[in-house]
């Protein structure tokens, strides 16, 4: 890919970042309480709305998907060490994909290697 297409695609990817960043949350998940509960009664538990989680995700994934625009627009990377990072990336996405229940929308969905859930 020659410096041309890397910058098309940076431009492709923040145009996509730009219409995803407030994806959806599925309906059965608005308003509600995620609770985290220790397993020692003696500690307090934390809640948080499933929306605020929600935000946080998306923002982990939307760096992610700058991360991966710097790494194939840097011209101080070889080829194989931008494959490398792609190849954590890619990783990260898959491990991921567990938050995939709280996307309305499935293009909103972590992707992993397989490119499924």
């Amino acid at each position: 890919m020659d410096h041309q297409e890397l910058k098309l695609l940076a431009s492709m990817i923040a145009d996509e970042l730009e219409k995803r960043h407030n994806a959806p949350l599925a309906s059965k998940w608005q308003h509600g309480t995620m609770i985290f509960k220790p397993g020692d009664s003696t500690l307090k538990q934390h809640e948080m709305s499933i929306e605020r989680f929600m935000q946080k995700i998306v923002m982990m994934r939307d760096n992610l998907r700058v991360l991966e625009q710097q790494i194939n627009a840097n011209g101080n990377l070889s080829v194989a060490e931008k494959i490398k990072l792609q190849g954590y990336i890619t990783k990260i996405y898959g491990s991921m994909t567990s938050f995939n229940i709280v996307f309305a929308d499935e293009d909103d969905k972590f992707r992993g290697a397989g490119g499924g859930e």
